[in-house]
């Protein structure tokens, strides 16, 4: 039903006064039904590019480290020994080089990915004045340059944390820019199903990109682990050249959209002054920074995000460790809980539509309820995988699997709040979040790997008992202090100045009416 109101050009149901009344529905554009659905369908398209060249060190890394040495036997004699990094690789008939990254050495490298997904805050507040159409081109190129410097610098340590870094720069400039330009492409009662399309590419990319790396592994193309980071960048390079001819910034300045998405989208977004970019407008930092809601939503992001990286970063070194699976089922198993993940989304996005539809619940209560079951099935099916050993190695997948499955519903929960609280700052609210978000994954791979010393199940145990706290956690803040309401100071002048003549309107009524009694 979402997906058909998307499809076509629909009235609005509310209005401002002093707007033109609802436009009619008009028909289809001759060659696209919507643009709004192919905005949606190319941000999924962008999420999935990037996040391919995301997580595919968490696959590769299976197979291109060398585990057959101690960190204490070097060996330096027959193979080749690099100076750059003091580290040895070896050489194998057919495949690409091993490097030998200590597991401290693999923590920094996954950490400078969060490093500069710091740099949000910055790109937050761009993201409301700048181009958000050459942000996102800008975004996946640096990315696409980043995952090519892999394969081809990687017998240096500081090169990988610097590809690393520039991916993780990368995304900072791709999340404020896609939320913000949602708040231009789509009306309020759209957004929460266009975010889960758009972001529900990063669960397609995990997708694509896992089990196909599991194979790449045991394959000599291109020498094997180069060929996952070398599919992970034409990735990237397909969507930059399709972004360019069919993307645009806002409606307005796409030539081939029909005239009546054009004024509806218009209509809709001036009832929030989302429609341009807000050059004029300073971001109310105090405002957001003293704000509750926005906290509160914050903390849920955060504690949504952290369990996500660890599986994302360390879930094929699980498998592999703790139940012994071979680099190709490794690969086709680790992909199934991102495909839980991504069918959540979804469903729960439809959830989220028919709850607003056949019950009277407000917004907030919608976001609350979602998010509260999601974070709490994610907590315990996480804490329910540490009681189970290598022989029950399909149910600890199956877990794994519902917990994913419960991290989706936070999508029409707290990621929708922190768009919908205040959508004229869409860019710095997130930017604020995932600033946050990024300061935690740093620690994360650092913490991750400083526990995992000898890949024995007790040390993964611990690391999931700290995701199972931070899974838990938003049962309590967002639940009370959590809302999807639009915060006063977020509100565009037109709509201050009609509800303060509304106020001032009753409160004139109710002197006289008390004039009149007396």
């Amino acid at each position: 039903e979402q997906l058909l109101r998307m499809s076509s050009v629909h009235p609005m149901q509310e209005t401002l006064p002093g707007q033109a009344p609802p436009l009619p529905r008009s028909p289809p554009h001759r060659w696209f039904p919507s643009f709004r659905s192919l905005t949606a369908i190319l941000l999924c398209m962008c999420f999935a590019a990037i996040h391919m060249m995301n997580c595919n060190l968490s696959m590769s890394v299976v197979c291109m480290i060398n585990t057959t040495e101690s960190d204490s036997e070097r060996v330096n004699s027959d193979v080749g020994f690099s100076p750059a990094n003091e580290t040895a690789f070896i050489r194998l008939d057919g495949h690409a080089d091993l490097v030998d990254w200590t597991p401290e050495e693999q923590g920094l490298i996954f950490s400078a990915f969060n490093l500069g997904l710091l740099f949000m805050l910055i790109t937050g507040v761009l993201a409301d004045k700048l181009n958000a159409k050459w942000m996102i081109v800008g975004s996946v190129a640096v990315a696409v340059v980043a995952t090519m410097m892999i394969p081809i610098m990687v017998n240096s340590f500081y090169w990988a944390v610097l590809a690393r870094f520039l991916i993780g720069l990368s995304d900072a400039m791709l999340q404020p820019a896609v939320n913000s330009l949602l708040t231009r492409w789509f009306p309020a009662s759209e957004r929460s199903y266009a975010l889960s399309i758009a972001t529900g590419g990063r669960q397609l990319g995990t997708l694509l990109i896992t089990p196909v790396a599991g194979a790449l592994c045991q394959s000599t193309l291109f020498g094997g682990w180069p060929a996952i980071f070398i599919l992970s960048a034409a990735a990237g390079v397909i969507f930059i050249v399709m972004y360019l001819f069919l993307g645009a910034d806002k409606p307005s300045k796409l030539s081939c959209i029909s005239e009546g998405e054009l004024k509806f989208i218009t209509l809709a977004n001036a009832a929030e002054d989302c429609g341009k970019k807000r050059n004029e407008r300073k971001v109310p930092w105090r405002r957001i920074l003293l704000s509750g809601s926005v906290w509160s939503a914050v903390v849920a992001v955060v504690c949504h995000e952290f369990p996500l990286m660890t599986m994302i970063m360390f879930l094929p070194s699980y498998l592999h460790d703790v139940h012994h699976y071979t680099a190709t089922t490794n690969g086709l198993l680790s992909s199934l809980p991102t495909l839980a993940l991504w069918i959540a989304k979804i469903l729960s996005s439809y959830c989220d539509t028919w709850l607003k539809d056949h019950t009277r619940w407000s917004h907030s209560a919608i976001c609350k309820f979602l998010n509260g079951i999601g974070s709490l099935g994610l907590g315990v099916f996480l804490y329910a995988t540490t009681l189970l050993d290598a022989s029950h190695a399909w149910l600890a997948v199956m877990f794994l699997c519902l917990s994913m499955f419960f991290a989706g519903l936070h999508t029409p929960g707290c990621q929708a709040a922190l768009v919908a609280i205040a959508p004229a700052y869409s860019g710095a609210v997130t930017g604020l979040a995932f600033f946050f978000v990024a300061s935690s994954g740093i620690v994360n791979p650092i913490l991750t790997k400083w526990i995992v010393q000898t890949q024995s199940a007790e040390e993964w145990n611990l690391v999931f008992y700290i995701s199972t706290v931070f899974a838990l956690l938003p049962c309590i803040t967002f639940s009370v202090w959590g809302t999807a309401d639009i915060q006063w100071w977020a509100k565009s002048e037109q709509q201050q100045q009609y509800y303060k003549d509304i106020k001032s309107s009753r409160k004139t009524s109710k002197e006289s009416l008390d004039s009149e009694s007396a």
